[in-house]
């Protein structure tokens, strides 16, 4: 004896909303770019310069190989150190900060490091003078 049952269960398929109704989700600037015209190239371009200007380009190609920790920390490290002497040189040359001499030119073995010392020096005194 088999019991027979009907398909009663009817689900309804057009209870959706349409599809200008429904609220877009947010996108993150920069990870899509309109084609205008079939223009594939200037939307490429477009495309290459957001990302240049997010240092996402950057960011990829560092994660590209493994960078070992001490390396990280050296890279930080020198970017530190280049960011903090770009102040300062932007503070001697608004004046903000007076330029401290150094004690001797021991320190100025090689030719190339008096070359730039010797260039700081020039830089600063043309400040001076514009004032």
């Amino acid at each position: 004896m088999s019991t027979y049952k009907p398909n009663t269960y009817n689900k309804k398929f057009d209870n959706k909303k349409p599809y200008a109704d429904r609220t877009p989700k947010p996108r993150i600037p920069g990870t899509s770019v309109e084609v205008r015209n079939g223009d594939v190239g200037g939307a490429l371009r477009r495309l290459k310069k957001i990302l240049e200007n997010d240092d996402r380009q950057k960011e990829l190609a560092k994660r590209e190989y493994y960078e070992k920790p001490s390396a990280k920390r050296k890279r930080i490290k020198d970017q530190s150190i280049r960011r903090h002497k770009k102040e300062l040189l932007k503070k001697h040359a608004t004046g903000a900060e007076p330029i401290q001499e150094t004690g001797g030119l021991k320190h100025l073995k090689g030719k190339r490091s008096r070359r730039k010392h010797a260039m700081l020096k020039e830089m600063f005194s043309r400040a001076m003078r514009r004032r």
